[in-house]
């Protein structure tokens, strides 16, 4: 059921993506005669403003047939079709999925933090587990780490990162306990991944914002998760299919919606949130057979003012879909692998998830804390 539901949401992301394609299009003149909603044999099919759309049956994604999308076709060249605008046009319809992704996401993000969600208090500590590393070292719920090693955190995750990195060696944390400094020395338990934890979880608090603070807030997550994402898939292409589990577009999915200290409602939206801005980013990447890669060949027909031979843009297109289709075999075989562990039993617990290390705890109070994997 879990995976019905994944699937279900990435379908909904995907078919709001082509939404913005098709709604980009008929604001600036293209026609749109059909959209496919999943795809399969088609079960219901009604037209509505000059579109005619199909319902298939396996309702995962969608596809918007712009007229004049496919160079070979005899009418790419009508008025009304996708050809006849300029580059900067066409560059806009482009780039109207990827913004409907994003545009959901701060949407999300707005309702959570003006109706009321838990958010970090910065660098923290929410709880020690009982017998852990942290309980050894006297550490206490309300200390603020402030360095590792000598070397000062900005962010919990750097946290996480340097306590990961070091199983079995010592570190010497600076905290802060009631306005007081003081130096306590952990040792990093290695679990069965071979990363460093110490058993402590992030403090967060619930808090509602005003219009104005939700909307900075929403600006500052989504940049966030853009930015995670840049970094992750920088570490992929630089270290291949050794970071595959730690640089997988599911890996910042989980990693973003673990650092929600909720469950239900709250969890799933931030996931939500993760996943379409990840798709954004995805499908803006320079590669043919991606938005990104249209919008590239796009730039190159505005700077050069002589359009690009559909014969190259064919192969352009095709060699871009075959490099993505490796690269979602890749990924989700990266993907499975990680799963398989967990469904042998032999994950440590819920709360030492490998990627992140992060739980919902299961009272959503007024204040709580979320395991961060250390």
């Amino acid at each position: 059921m879990h995976y019905a539901l994944v699937l279900l949401a990435l379908g909904g992301l995907l078919t709001l993506h082509e939404l913005g394609h098709l709604v980009a299009a008929r604001l600036l003149g293209v026609r749109v005669p059909r959209f496919v909603f999943g795809f399969g044999p088609p079960l219901v099919s009604f037209r509505l403003w000059g579109t005619q759309y199909v319902v298939a049956a396996v309702p995962l994604g969608a596809t918007a047939h712009l007229q004049g999308m496919n160079p070979h076709r005899a009418d790419a060249d009508e008025a009304a079709g996708f050809a006849a605008r300029g580059p900067l046009l066409r560059i806009l319809i482009i780039l109207a999925g990827p913004l409907a992704n994003y545009a959901l996401a701060l949407g999300v993000l707005f309702a959570l933090y003006t109706s009321g969600t838990h958010v970090v208090v910065p660098l923290t500590v929410g709880t020690v587990q009982p017998g852990s590393e942290a309980a050894r070292a006297q550490l206490l719920p309300g200390d603020r780490i402030v360095k590792v090693a000598g070397q000062p955190l900005r962010s919990w995750s750097e946290f996480v990162e340097k306590v990961g990195a070091a199983p079995g060696v010592p570190l010497e944390l600076d905290v802060e306990r009631g306005g007081d400094a003081r130096s306590v020395v952990v040792r990093p338990r290695r679990d069965e991944r071979g990363t460093g934890r110490i058993g402590v979880s992030q403090q967060y608090v619930y808090k509602a914002h005003s219009a104005g603070e939700a909307l900075s807030h929403s600006f500052t997550h989504t940049g966030k998760v853009a930015a995670e994402g840049v970094a992750l898939l920088n570490r992929m292409m630089q270290h291949g299919l050794e970071s595959a589990d730690a640089a997988s577009p599911g890996a910042l999915v989980r990693q973003e919606s673990a650092d929600a200290m909720a469950s239900g409602t709250d969890a799933l939206l931030r996931t939500l949130v993760a996943a379409s801005v990840v798709l954004a980013l995805l499908t803006l990447l320079p590669v043919p057979g991606l938005d990104g890669g249209r919008v590239v060949l796009l730039l190159v027909e505005a700077a050069s003012g002589r359009r690009i031979p559909p014969r190259v843009e064919t192969v352009a297109q095709t060699v871009g879909f075959l490099g993505i289709a490796v690269a979602v075999v890749l990924m989700a075989t990266a993907e499975i692998r990680r799963a398989l562990p967990a469904r042998l039993g032999l994950e440590e617990s819920p709360a030492q998830d490998a990627g992140t290390g992060t739980k919902a705890p299961p009272d959503a109070g007024a204040t709580g804390t979320v395991d961060a994997g250390t």
